[in-house]
């Protein structure tokens, strides 16, 4: 049981790394670009939340294990979200815009 927690908390932390560094990649330095791609990650929520649900309820017999993780991974999400926005309010103009 402990190696499928494990493996959760792996999938979670490698989905958000590669989706800040695809966030991150596709926007440059451009700051209209960061925040539009932080709105995207934040709108994406709801799909994480149902995506997971839908992965996780075959494991889950009694469905309270999986609305937890639910729960977590789309709240990690909309934060991620959160956060690339701040960043792109923070983040200089860039030259070529």
């Amino acid at each position: 049981m402990v190696l499928i927690e494990v493996i959760l908390v792996l999938i979670i932390v490698i989905a958000l790394c590669l989706t800040n560094l695809i966030a991150f990649k596709i926007s440059g330095k451009n700051k209209k670009k960061r925040i539009w791609a932080g709105i995207i990650v934040l709108l994406l929520s709801p799909l994480v939340l149902f995506l997971t649900g839908i992965s996780l309820s075959p494991f889950d017999p009694g469905g309270f294990g999986t609305g937890m993780w639910m729960l977590i991974y789309s709240f990690l999400f909309a934060v991620n979200g959160i956060i690339i926005i701040i960043i792109g309010l923070f983040t200089k103009k860039s030259l070529n815009t």
